[in-house]
Order: C-alpha cells, then sequence, then structure tokens
C-alpha cells in the first residue's frame, strides 16, 4: 500500500481513453451505463474491473450531492474482498496502470498554460486520509514535467460543496504537449477504507486572479533548488508546517512535520526531480520544484 495505485490485483491491465478537450465533461454529466453501474464519459477509473465482483470505487452522485447540473462524480476508497487490498477511489483523463511500478500514463493532447485549476467539492475522510485534485502538464515523451498543481484536500469532514483554487507550478517556459486530471478519494501513501469525496465543475483558470488558495507570503522557503543529501528550510517566523514531497507519478516519498528549530528533512535515498508543498493550518504557504542528486 505504499503507492497511489497499489490498490488493485497484478492480473489487472491497464485502463485507456480518447477525448478532444483537455478537460472532458468537466461538469461530469454525461455518463456511460454498463449493465448496472454508471461510468463517467471520458475518464477512466476501477470499476471496469473491480465491478466484476461487485466493488465499485466510482459512482454517478445526484440530487444534493450534485454542485450543478444533475450528476458529479463521487470516489470511495474500497476494501477488494478476498485479496486484502484497498481500492483507491480514483479516476483520471490519463491511462491506470495498475500493475508495478504503478501510476498514470497516457492522457490528452493539450498545449495551453492555464494558471491555476479550480473546481468544487465535498469530502468525508476516513482517519488521517485526504483526497485530492492533480493537473499535470507534460512535454512530447511524457517524461517531461512542464507544469504541476495539486489541491489536497483538508483531513476533516466538508460536508457541503467548497471551491478550492490552486495554481499551477511552471518548470520551464515550454509549451506542453499532453495534460493528465487525476481524481482521488485518499492520498499517494496509505489509503483509508471509506473516505470519500464529491467533484464536481472543474477547470483549468487562465486569469491569475483567480487563485485564492495560495499564499505567497513564503514563511517557510527552501534554500537552493539542486539538493544532495539534504533539503534545508529557511524560517520567516516560528510555528509549525508540513512538508510534503511529491513525486513525477503523483505519490507523496516524503511526508514530516517541520517546526522553525528544523533547518533539514533527509533525502539522501532519493534522486530526481521532484514537487514540494509548505503548509500550516490555514492551507498552502509554499511549493515548487527541487532537483535531488545524490
Amino acid at each position: 500500500m505504499k503507492r497511489l495505485y497499489t490498490t488493485i490485483f497484478l492480473i489487472l491491465t491497464a485502463i485507456s481513453i480518447k477525448a478532444q478537450n483537455a478537460t472532458p465533461n468537466a461538469g461530469f454529466e454525461n455518463w456511460n451505463q454498463v449493465g448496472n453501474r454508471f461510468d463517467p464519459a471520458d475518464w477512466n477509473n476501477l470499476n471496469p474491473t473491480t465491478g466484476i465482483i461487485g466493488v465499485l470505487t466510482c459512482a454517478r452522485a445526484s440530487g444534493a450531492d450534485a454542485h450543478t447540473g444533475n450528476y458529479a462524480i463521487k470516489l470511495t476508497t474500497k476494501l477488494i474482498p478476498g485479496f486484502n487490498v484497498i481500492a483507491n477511489g480514483i479516476a483520471s483523463t490519463g491511462t491506470l496502470i495498475t500493475t508495478p511500478p504503478y501510476g498514470v500514463s497516457g492522457g490528452i493532447a493539450y498545449t495551453g498554460r492555464p494558471d491555476s485549476i479550480t473546481g468544487w467539492y465535498k469530502y468525508t475522510p476516513a482517519g488521517t486520509d485526504q483526497g485530492f485534485v492533480e493537473l499535470q502538464l507534460l512535454g512530447a515523451t511524457n517524461t517531461d514535467t512542464i507544469g504541476y498543481v495539486r489541491f489536497e484536500t483538508p483531513n476533516a469532514t466538508i460536508s457541503t460543496y467548497t471551491r478550492f483554487a490552486a495554481a499551477v507550478n511552471y518548470l520551464s517556459t515550454a509549451t506542453p504537449s499532453n495534460s493528465i486530471w487525476i481524481l482521488s478519494s485518499s492520498k499517494g501513501v496509505g489509503p483509508i477504507v471509506n473516505s470519500q469525496i464529491f467533484i464536481d465543475d472543474i477547470a483549468m483558470v487562465f486569469n491569475p486572479s483567480s487563485v485564492n488558495s495560495i499564499d505567497t507570503k513564503n514563511e517557510v522557503t527552501i534554500l537552493g533548488n539542486i539538493i544532495k543529501e539534504k533539503i534545508r528550510f529557511n524560517y520567516k517566523n516560528t510555528g509549525v508546517y508540513q512538508f510534503k514531497l511529491i513525486d513525477t507519478a503523483g505519490r507523496i516519498v516524503k511526508e514530516t512535520q517541520l517546526n522553525s528549530q528544523q533547518s533539514t528533512v533527509d533525502v539522501s535515498s532519493l534522486d530526481g526531480l521532484y514537487f514540494y508543498i509548505i503548509e500550516n493550518k490555514s492551507g498552502i504557504i509554499n511549493n515548487g520544484k527541487v532537483i535531488i542528486r545524490n
């Protein structure tokens, strides 16, 4: 259970889609009926495989559970009976890779450079879980990350639809070739059964004034962007902060609490490009990318 997509047995194969719009079916109004279930049009999820044994992690929500229109998407983290594995509630415009090393590939051709993403969500966590909405903007080979953003829900019950907004962090001035959306009911490491998220009306935004979830005061900053062995921090204020390091497949590889007395985090076991998020009790105060060379 150490990876986001460790949640299905090895006999599964990748699931893929084709679509024209970089954010297809953004209001989740279009659904395809498959037997007794409904799957969101233009989005991959785990139902085609887990539905065979009666487990659905993705469902069509309606009524009060829709933000606008008739429907929204509901994702739920569930236990797969008989296999002792946890199926993360996940939906993506990319291809879900459900065998090692797991992750998401493919996506939709797209050359835009939005400055933020927005949408509406409700969330009920199990234990310490958190859901997320992520957008990746990739280069021609799908290995070069041009832009990246992840909104993480709080570890709290959000019973009414709440708007989120998060800025895209651009790593270069290059034009993207591909985009991948990922929606999840659980965080990248250690999904917890029964965590549930409703999501509706997601969008890419091209107006910087729309971003309201990023605090640019940068109370905590990382010293340097090419790191060896340890990440070093600079603090403007005393306080307690949460630090998360995320790899290019969207997995959280390091998560720890920071305070003004802690100046380093050991990353000697890591190598490559990573994204980071630093939060206080009010939300994200800093994010960006680092290159680790060990």
